[in-house]
């Protein structure tokens, strides 16, 4: 349903205000497909499924053709999460270790010597300094179907248990609660794709998480929106997260450890529609 009506002489009067009624999508899906072909000096607006436009002939020949291409029933779409996560780790153990004695008095060193690397005896005692890396590369591609302009949500991890208390004082004692909860720990997104002719925009929120030597539960996320063919993947981001933790032995000689570490996580996404390529 169109609708042109020629209002008085007013602010943008010489141009005529058009309605049109949209047919398969909602005005947020269109906006922005056509805000970006709107003439200087023209007003875009929708409500409910009426679009606003005041514009020249021209530029309203033009986008009615770009709304013919938007205002379609939605497709079904597949969509592809691809999760490419690098990590390294640099670990270096000191120990002092054994026995020294003097007369009647014999002294113990508590430290653990490291099994690999370097280490001196002197007299009963070891000193030992060991060194050791590792590198992890981990990926992953799952997919799943939903219709243009809705959401939907890839992940790729486990869950794992956490443990929890709570305390409660009430007028007739103490009361404490123990249980159990249950954390996602992995790599996912929730994305919303729009398709327009060829091209696809998605707003999508990645997220990384994993669980620490301590338990606790690292999390790495991020919300953005991009563009791209419709077929080819799309770089949508990526996260880094670094750990430095020391730990040591003994009160005043025995041994120490320490290690860094440094993981990597991108994100990739590729969106088709089902049954085949639109033309």
């Amino acid at each position: 349903m169109v609708a042109a009506i020629c209002l008085a002489p007013a602010a943008h009067a010489a141009l005529p205000l058009t309605i049109i009624t949209l047919q398969h999508r909602s005005v947020d899906e269109v906006l922005p497909a056509l805000r970006p072909l709107l003439s200087p000096g023209g007003q875009l607006s929708g409500i409910n499924d009426k679009l606003l436009i005041r514009t020249d002939a021209d530029n309203l020949r033009q986008l009615r053709e770009a709304l013919a291409a938007v205002d379609t029933p939605p497709a079904r779409l597949r969509i592809e999460l691809r999760t490419d996560r690098v990590g390294s780790e640099l670990r270096r153990d000191i120990g002092i270790g054994g026995e020294v004695r003097s007369g009647d008095v014999t002294v113990r060193l508590p430290g653990q010597v490291p099994r690999r690397g370097a280490s001196v005896d002197i007299g009963g005692v070891r000193a030992g300094v060991g060194e050791s890396s590792r590198s992890m590369r981990r990926s992953g591609t799952q997919f799943v179907e939903t219709r243009d302009g809705g959401a939907a949500t890839l992940f790729v991890g486990t869950s794992v248990p956490l443990a929890f208390h709570q305390v409660f004082v009430r007028p007739d004692g103490v009361r404490v609660v123990r249980g159990t909860v249950y954390q996602d720990v992995g790599e996912g997104v929730l994305v919303r794709p729009t398709v327009v002719g060829q091209r696809v925009r998605l707003v999508l929120s990645p997220e990384s998480s994993r669980q620490a030597g301590d338990g606790r539960i690292d999390v790495m996320r991020l919300e953005t929106t991009v563009e791209g063919r419709l077929g080819e993947w799309i770089a949508v981001g990526g996260a880094s997260a670094a750990e430095d933790t020391r730990e040591s032995r003994g009160v005043v000689i025995g041994g120490s450890s320490s290690a860094d570490s440094q993981s990597d996580a991108a994100f990739w996404l590729r969106v088709d529609t089902v049954g085949g390529a639109r033309d």
